[in-house]
């Protein structure tokens, strides 16, 4: 006997909810959109149109909606606890971009509601589906690159056009809960904790260039691992480009250095003396490698529901980027180590 196919419900439909639709559309054989919500009503209502779904303006009414069993919500950062909250409580699985909240003990709070109501409940954390990322892991697995001794990431890309709109949530911290810290680091801080382990101590620092921003836009944590490797963190939210993510490996045999703006975009160094190095088998895609990551994501948690296991992105990871975090923002204040 057939299943039935899970139902949809998606909050918050601008530009990353459309990464998001992308991915479900390869998913139609197990999932539909039964209902869409938008303080902006008729964008709802044009959405809706394209699914033949309902549509909503308040949140707490899609959630209500008996035919609606999963929630997405694509919200400002803000709003993601108290939204996340309702839907778990009232059994809805839940996927939410990130990061998974602003604050560390909500994030728990979120997680054991799940937890309590049975339900799926996951981040769309898209560093765990980025190709580059996962050939990494194997050669890491595989030891080829030895102890961890130096790993640094960097994001980087413009939003500046945003920043400057006072009134967009981008650059208000009653919209975000922070800048690039937050923003960037839910990615680089869960993919430190994916490859590398756990943090044991970070020092922070923020940088603005928007004055008319609330929140900073550009970023470095910095410090050690648990293992004893050092990591470097950075990010740049005015860097005139298209959006990238970059990350150096460095072990003690061998370096992995991944950048999607470069063509190959992952190359393996067995050594010094291996000039040339071992590409990857990653796409050259500098306008799509996020798109897909996204994409995969989302479809990853269509197929968990379906076949009743656990997602690939635990929220627990996604956590404990936030908790990093917090330590970042408290070491950015006073210019000093803390302890993790």
């Amino acid at each position: 006997m057939s299943k039935e196919k899970i139902r949809y419900g998606l909050i918050g439909l601008g530009g990353i909810c459309m990464a998001h639709e992308w991915g479900y559309r390869e998913k139609t054989d197990r999932m539909q959109i039964t209902a869409v919500c938008d303080i902006n009503a008729p964008l709802a209502e044009s959405r809706a149109k394209t699914y033949q779904a309902k549509a909503y303006t308040n949140y707490q009414q899609l959630i209500e909606d008996p035919n609606v069993d999963v929630v997405d919500i694509t919200l400002p950062h803000t709003l993601h606890y108290q939204v996340a909250k309702y839907a778990l409580e009232h059994k809805k699985h839940v996927i939410m971009e990130k990061p998974l909240t602003i604050k560390p003990e909500e994030g728990l709070d979120l997680i054991q509601i799940g937890k309590n109501s049975g339900v799926k409940f996951t981040v769309a954390e898209n560093t765990r589906f980025v190709k580059a990322y996962l050939e990494a892991e194997k050669l890491i697995q595989q030891g080829k690159l030895g102890e961890p001794r130096f790993i640094r990431t960097f994001i980087s890309g413009s939003e500046v056009y945003r920043l400057k709109i006072t009134d967009n949530w981008k650059g208000r911290l009653d919209g975000t809960g922070g800048g690039a810290i937050l923003d960037a680091g839910a990615h680089s801080l869960y993919l430190l904790k994916w490859l590398v382990g756990e943090i044991d101590e970070v020092v922070a620092y923020g940088t603005k260039f928007v004055d008319v921003s609330q929140v900073e836009d550009g970023g470095i944590v910095t410090g050690r691992a648990k293992n004893g490797a050092f990591f470097s963190t950075e990010f740049s939210f005015i860097v005139e480009a298209p959006w990238n993510e970059r990350l150096e490996y460095h072990g003690s045999e061998g370096s992995i250095i991944i950048d999607q703006l470069n063509n190959p975009p992952a190359i393996f160094y067995k050594g010094g003396r291996d000039i040339k190095g071992t590409p990857l088998e990653v796409e050259y895609e500098p306008l799509l490698w996020k798109i897909k990551s996204i994409t995969d994501g989302v479809k990853d948690f269509v197929d968990a529901i379906w076949e009743d296991r656990p997602p690939k992105v635990d929220p627990m990871d996604a956590y404990y980027a936030v908790k990093i975090i917090e330590k970042a923002y408290e070491s950015a204040s006073s210019i000093q180590p803390v302890k993790i």
